[in-house]
């Protein structure tokens, strides 16, 4: 539909983000020093996304106030700046007068760069902070907020009593310290609640571990925004055709919510890394869960795209809100009633569908407006930068109409879902501009709901029920492919009934310190045992906890031994009083809190922490007194690495390695994959565990040696003398990551 078409008029203003496109013919330097004609450089044109979040994305910019009559207003202008800056995350305050976003300041503007060229398209460069302002619309006054120097305070979303939240890197930090992940060197983000002028912000998410970005206030008052999640065994749900290699980092973004003070974290979508089949049959598979917008009806919308070679754009789903606490329904954990957007979009990492000879283009940056359709971020054209030389992307979009290799506007929904991209309606889309990651300025009318206290400012967390849960896989048990499994965001071990659980064990989880690289762990972060809370009669808990205290919890046995895990962390701010109906309790809501005997009783205090054996201090010992007169240099018990890190089993004698593969490649022949690092070490359970098993004495999965017949087995009898707290000890130290 065309601009004057009367659908295409919008009555209320709207503001967003635009960029300089790059157009016309322009020079590129390759490797060698020669140049070469450019006739579509906006192919190399970038926009924020999960992999380029602080700069890296095409500048200046300037936040700009549309009116419904199409007039336009300037509310910041970064080509008006000393420094190069780009005003980004535009919040509409609820009562439509404020208007509050980030400006992003790079040390200068740079040029892109492929395969060794350097392209005219100018980028931000050089991340050196970036800081809150906020606008009067009605004065056009611009006002920056409290801020600390060299910080990035980004993304902000105003609160129901006034207040705001946002990212912000505040508390330095790096991601998990995993195997085979190359650490990122950018600052990360954990959310903060501060008063409206930026003043006494507060971390409400020290739980965070990778990072946390864009909140968005739905209407029922709940904060919903993408969590990273790395941690334990989370970034291996595939291998990328590798062992025990993770997939691609950036992507591992899921939809988190929580309460309005910053608790009740749950999981909207994502959780479990499930696929959707859209109307044409194309599977939807979940990548960056990103950028977030609800529509009139309620309807929760996230942006699904490939990380950094997509410009942030890619699929739209929305789904109506599950009852707090649900993420969706089995057997994938998919809210009831989810929708892709646009089947004429993609999110993979590849070009756009091509129809009559045209690319179509990809969405993103999802908003409810009037009529209950969605105002979209619209990529035009090829958009996209997977691979290739600087040549062989100019011939591919060399045939495009006007030169567009993609070109990104705002247009709306005039049907939902959307049958084609000739039922979007233009809003604005100028061909020297990119304009994104707009908002619609409106009155919002959104819930206040009563959160769940204790009475005396401690924090608490219950059950109604850890007996009943869907921690079970949702498929069979398959040795070396149960890396999916395994990457679930909790799991349980298969064949054990849930009737052995006995307790709940809390860790506390430290954050990794910047440059810190003396510390090795399956889970990528210290973590302290702060206790094991036992089950009541009827299967629920309840156990007083430390407030703002990362905390990861599991289930364990009799004899103290996980046997169902958590691997998220979560954290309770100051007061707060959370309940779960279950153990891992995601499809449905489970028993109510008060016809538990949880309710009445007195909670459990963990609120110091010890540390857990590491294994130079505490089980290299026990290996020194109880093994080394048998075994000699047939296990390397003595050795961290070639015990607990041997993936293709290059320590373990030829006759005892067990073949995972029919391959002349002795590599893939042996290698073992995540949850286990080697033969003798499951990263998940000390009860998986054959390094465990024989110093027991016997195998404890619930399986025997013939249940399958290529797993690790336990083997022959193997009489060990070794005391119940030193067996208790290599539990706990598996159990815990297998600490160096």
């Amino acid at each position: 539909m065309a601009p004057g078409d009367p659908l295409a008029t919008l009555t209320t203003p709207l503001v967003y983000t635009r960029v300089p496109r790059t157009r016309g013919t322009a020079m590129a330097t390759l490797r060698d020093g020669s140049e070469v004609s450019l006739d579509s450089p906006d192919v190399w044109d970038a926009l924020p996304d999960t992999r380029r979040v602080f700069s890296g994305f095409n500048a200046p910019g300037q936040l700009v106030l549309r009116h419904p009559d199409g007039s336009e207003q300037i509310l910041f202008d970064c080509f008006q700046q000393a420094q190069p800056c780009v005003p980004l995350d535009a919040a509409v305050s609820l009562d439509g007068g404020r208007v509050l976003f980030s400006v992003y300041y790079g040390e200068k503007l740079g040029n892109g760069w492929w395969d060794g060229a350097t392209l005219p398209n100018r980028v931000l460069s050089g991340a050196s902070h970036a800081r809150l302002h906020v606008v009067d619309l009605e004065t056009g006054l611009v006002t920056p907020l409290t801020h600390q120097a060299g910080v990035f305070d980004v993304s902000p979303a105003w609160l129901p009593d006034g207040r705001i939240m946002f990212a912000s890197s505040r508390q330095p930090f790096r991601e998990p310290r995993l195997h085979w992940i190359t650490p990122n060197n950018r600052p990360h983000t954990q959310l903060y609640i501060a008063d409206a002028d930026g003043s006494n912000a507060v971390n409400v998410t020290p739980h965070e571990v990778s990072s946390a970005l864009h909140p968005y206030l739905l209407d029922s008052g709940r904060v919903a925004y993408g969590s990273h999640w790395l941690s334990h065994n989370l970034a291996y749900s595939s291998t990328n055709g590798s062992i025990n290699w993770p997939g691609t980092l950036d992507n591992f973004w899921v939809v988190m919510d929580m309460d309005a003070r910053g608790g009740d974290m749950t999981a909207l979508l994502g959780g479990h890394r499930a696929s959707l089949q859209a109307s044409t049959g194309r599977t939807k598979t979940m990548k960056a869960l990103h950028f977030l917008g609800q529509r009139q009806n309620g309807d929760i919308c996230v942006a699904n795209y490939y990380r950094a070679n997509n410009l942030g754009l890619g699929d739209v789903f929305c789904w109506p809100p599950e009852p707090v606490g649900v993420e969706g329904a089995l057997p994938n954990f998919l809210p009831r009633g989810i929708y892709n957007v646009a089947d004429w979009s993609k999110s993979n990492d590849e070009p756009s569908f091509k129809e009559d000879g045209e690319f179509l283009g990809k969405i993103g940056y999802p908003e409810g407006m009037e009529g209950d359709q969605l105002l979209l971020t619209v990529g035009r054209g090829y958009c996209t930068q997977v691979s290739g030389s600087v040549q062989s992307f100019q011939r591919a979009v060399a045939d495009q109409p006007n030169k567009r290799a993609c070109d990104v506007g705002l247009y709306h929904t005039s049907v939902l879902p959307s049958k084609n991209m000739q039922d979007l309606v233009e809003v604005v889309d100028h061909p020297d501009w990119h304009e994104f990651g707009a908002r619609v300025v409106r009155t919002r009318g959104v819930e206040a709901p009563v959160p769940r206290m204790t009475h005396d400012s401690t924090c608490q967390i219950a059950s109604s029920d850890a007996l009943t849960g869907e921690t079970s896989p949702r498929r069979p048990y398959q040795f070396n492919n149960n890396y999916v499994t395994s990457a679930n965001n909790g799991g349980e071990i298969d064949g054990l009934p849930a009737g052995e659980l006995a307790a709940i064990r809390f860790w506390r989880v430290f954050s990794n310190p910047l440059g810190e690289d003396d510390f090795k762990n399956s889970i990528g972060n210290r973590l302290g045992l702060l206790g094991d809370v036992p089950l009541l009669a009827d299967g629920s808990f309840k156990a007083k906890v430390p407030c703002d205290v990362p905390f990861v919890m599991a289930g364990v046995d009799a004899d103290g031994r996980v046997i169902k895990r958590d691997q998220v962390p979560q954290s309770l701010r100051p007061g707060e009083k959370r309940v779960c109906t279950g153990c891992h309790q995601h499809s449905i809501p489970g028993r109510a809190y008060e016809a538990s005997m949880a309710f009445a009783a007195k909670p459990v205090e963990i609120l110091s922490t010890r540390r857990v054996p590491t294994f130079e201090d505490d089980i290299r010992p026990i290996f020194e007194r109880r093994c080394l007169s048998c075994h000699v240099d047939d296990v390397p018990l003595m050795e961290y690495d070639k015990l607990v890190w041997d993936f293709f089993q290059e320590s373990v004698l030829p006759e005892r390695r067990v073949q995972v593969k029919e391959t002349t490649d002795k590599r893939r022949q042996y290698g073992l994959q995540r949850p286990y690092t080697s033969k003798y070490v499951n990263t998940m359970f000390a009860r998986e565990s054959l390094l465990y098993w024989k110093a027991a004495n016997r195998r404890l999965d619930g399986r025997t040696d013939a249940t399958y017949a290529n797993d690790i087995d336990f083997g022959p009898n193997h009489p060990v003398n070794i005391s119940p707290l030193e067996l208790r000890t290599l539990a706990e130290w598996l159990d815990s990551g297998a600490p160096r």
